[in-house]
């Protein structure tokens, strides 16, 4: 006697067409629960609509049944009809065994639609029936990762890995949840129970950052280098691996993944940067500005890389460079201190003094507290002919810094005019 067995069998060797055949004349003469097998068997290879009507024919012998309105529902998600599908869901009365499953259902469907207190209320509604259920815990507390919640998040995971809950990825979201959290240490067991069993390159990434972030970095770069091997496409890995193996003392390897990473992605900022400041670590300056002015490239108006190349332009007294990388944000209306005082002893080197006047009164304030830029900016004011200024301004440098004896030696000579 043919059997929905039978059916599945030819389709799963290949005879589709004879395996369809036997089941369209067994779902004839099927019983009622064989009729709900055969529509499951039907919405798993994806025929929905016929699923779809098998199910509602067995709806109308037995209204109002749990399973049968989330099987309907399930195809009707498969059929983009979301707002069928929650009208189906809220049909399953409390008492039914698939009220839990319906309102999970529901919560998924609400946040896809961008209605997440009405998920947060659903997936609680649940959990307060049944708070030592463990899948319950682990769907609202996945729900608060996605949403940004890490400290809710995390006793949810853990009621649910207390419950000993069979779901697959639980470890490596706990995992997530926290690291996101700043739990760095606490998440890496998890990490590394989660990926012995299931590979996959999101985890592998949060378990290098994890780990770089714990301060464990031989364990970020094997991590890390493992992701690169199955994807190395994979370019947001090579900062961090780089940064990781710098850590370690190995700069030049470290400046050869960010290379590699640049040859994945000629439009990543951030690597250049990365590049920039090993190449300066490197006693590379040339290969350093190569690599600053391709993060300028990308984005002009980064301040970060203006900076450091600032820095290096200062030490190399490569003044005019300097004022003409910072031209476009002379204007700015954000505080940028440490462009004030570069641009104040560009234009004071260039002899631009009443240009370098202002940049100077601007970092004062700022830089107040360092005894580099006050000892610079009184010489500054003395050349300018401004004593009294300049004397406040020693004065303050003192302060700071009391075994300054020859700062005194020259107040007392500023004293004898």
């Amino acid at each position: 006697m043919n059997t929905i067995q039978d059916a599945i069998r030819l389709v799963e060797h290949g005879d589709v067409e004879k395996g369809m055949s036997l089941l369209e004349e067994l779902t004839k003469k099927a019983t009622d629960a064989e009729q709900f097998e055969i529509a499951e068997v039907y919405l798993d290879w994806g025929h929905t609509s016929k699923a779809m009507t098998l199910f509602n024919k067995l709806l109308k012998k037995y209204p109002g049944e749990g399973e049968l309105l989330v099987s309907i529902a399930e195809c009707c998600l498969d059929e983009g009809m979301d707002e069928e599908a929650i009208s189906y869901l809220e049909q399953v009365e409390k008492h039914d065994e698939e009220y839990l499953r319906a309102l999970i259902l529901q919560a998924d469907l609400y946040e896809g639609l961008g209605l997440t207190e009405v998920a947060e209320r659903k997936l609680k509604d649940a959990h307060e029936q049944d708070k030592d259920h463990p899948i319950l815990a682990y769907a609202l507390g996945d729900f608060y990762l996605r949403q940004g919640k890490f400290d809710s998040s995390l006793p949810l995971f853990q009621k649910a890995i207390d419950g000993k809950a069979e779901i697959e990825d639980l470890p490596l979201r706990y995992a997530e949840a926290l690291s996101r959290a700043g739990k760095f240490e606490e998440a890496l067991p998890f990490y590394r129970k989660g990926l012995d069993h299931h590979k996959e390159l999101y985890s592998l990434f949060g378990h290098g950052v994890t780990a770089f972030k714990a301060g464990e970095f031989k364990e970020a770069i094997s991590a890390l280098e493992e992701l690169r091997d199955m994807d190395p496409d994979y370019t947001t890995l090579y900062s961090i691996l780089s940064e990781s193996y710098e850590e370690e003392g190995a700069l030049d390897e470290a400046y050869q993944i960010v290379q590699d990473g640049l040859k994945r992605d000629e439009h990543n900022e951030n690597i250049y940067l990365q590049a920039a400041r090993l190449a300066y670590k490197l006693h590379n300056p040339k290969q350093g500005e190569e690599w600053v002015m391709r993060a300028l490239e990308l984005n002009p108006a980064r301040i970060e890389p203006l900076l450091r190349l600032g820095d290096q332009y200062v030490r190399e007294e490569r003044f005019e460079d300097l004022l003409s990388i910072y031209k476009p944000l002379t204007e700015s209306k954000e505080e940028i201190p440490l462009m004030y005082w570069h641009l104040a002893t560009a234009n004071k080197e260039t002899e631009n003094y009443k240009e370098s006047a202002v940049w100077y009164e601007k970092a004062a304030e700022l830089f107040k507290e360092d005894p580099v830029f006050l000892e610079e900016y009184a010489f500054f004011l003395l050349e300018e002919g401004k004593q009294e200024e300049a004397k406040k301004t020693l004065l303050l440098l003192l302060q700071i810094s009391p075994e300054r004896t020859d700062i005194e030696d020259v107040l007392g000579r500023l004293e004898e005019f």
